[in-house]
């Protein structure tokens, strides 16, 4: 508690020292209440995906002791997932740019996979159905509270938050990884944590092309170097163990359009939004998956994989 408690207190004082160093304050800004927010509907595609993901990790993986570390671990990160997710909804509706509902779709699926295990071990969900920006953990209730009025002040704040919320959840992921024990909360945390990495490359391309910087506050220089310095991590061992078939093609958050499998219709944009009536949708690092609805507008077709 006493570690999160200081996260907090460094968190708020980085994101007030980077409003004041890379923002110009507009004191008539407001954004959406928490009760405006509309969150992303999970498409059919991810739904299934989840589904199996669940059942995988009720049949391949051992239901072993778990610790009452693991236990808090499962719990705390089940709503550091929902912060992310509420945050970058916040900052959509407010700034309308993808690359937010884009990785808060993912980051939908991140809380949908912490629940798996939640539910497997019959622990209590803490998010339950709180609706966006409530929380049962006090500092992340606060979290959320300077993260949504800084990131409200300019699209460079707001693309600041993103890379400091990702900043923090791979310290967190990486922490925990090396604490536990069990064989299922390690790959689901892990699957959390190459997501998190893919989305700190996206908003670190964004912050770029504006002319912006972001230092890491969480992780090692010599890590955050790493992970921006590398591509776009593809596939998990999570699903290859599961044998899940995430859908058709794949592209980058940057909208490099990659070879996948399938009928995927349409192309990708800047962020990695898909764009047109294609089937799919992309997560938050612009892979396209499965067999629902295209998700945005434009228009875009061709059969076969990208």
């Amino acid at each position: 508690m006493k570690m999160q408690i200081l996260k907090s207190m460094m968190l708020s004082t980085l994101l007030i020292s980077a409003a004041l160093l890379f923002t110009q304050c507009e004191s008539d800004v407001t954004g959406p209440s928490p009760e405006d927010l509309t969150v992303i509907e999970t498409r059919d595609a991810a739904t299934n995906a989840t589904a199996d993901q669940c059942a995988c990790l009720k049949e391949q993986f051992p239901v072993e002791a778990l610790s009452e570390a693991e236990a808090q671990a499962l719990t705390f990160m089940r709503e550091e997932e929902k912060l992310a997710r509420d945050v970058y909804l916040y900052l959509y509706n407010r700034w309308e740019t993808r690359i937010f509902s884009n990785i808060a779709q993912s980051e939908q699926r991140h809380m949908a996979s912490v629940l798996c295990l939640i539910e497997k071990y019959e622990l209590q969900d803490p998010a339950g159905s709180n609706p966006a920006g409530v929380f049962q953990n006090e500092n992340l209730q606060a979290l959320y509270t300077t993260l949504t009025e800084t990131g409200s002040e300019s699209l460079e704040a707001a693309f600041i938050v993103g890379a400091t919320i990702e900043d923090l959840d791979i310290n967190d992921l990486n922490m925990e990884i090396a604490a536990a024990d069990n064989e299922d909360l390690i790959a689901v945390f892990n699957e959390l944590n190459r997501g998190s990495r893919n989305h700190l490359r996206g908003f670190m391309k964004n912050i770029t092309n504006i002319g912006a910087t972001y230092a890491p506050q969480y992780i090692s220089a010599e890590l955050f170097e790493e992970i921006t310095s590398s591509p776009t991590e593809r596939g998990s061992d999570l699903s290859a163990i599961c044998g899940i078939q995430t859908g058709n093609g794949t592209c980058d958050g940057t909208g490099q359009q990659k070879k996948g499998q399938g009928n995927g219709n349409g192309t990708c944009d800047g962020t990695g939004g898909q764009q047109g009536n294609g089937n799919g949708t992309c997560d938050g690092t612009g892979g396209q998956q499965g067999n629902g609805g295209g998700n945005g507008g434009g228009n875009g077709n061709g059969n076969g994989g990208h």
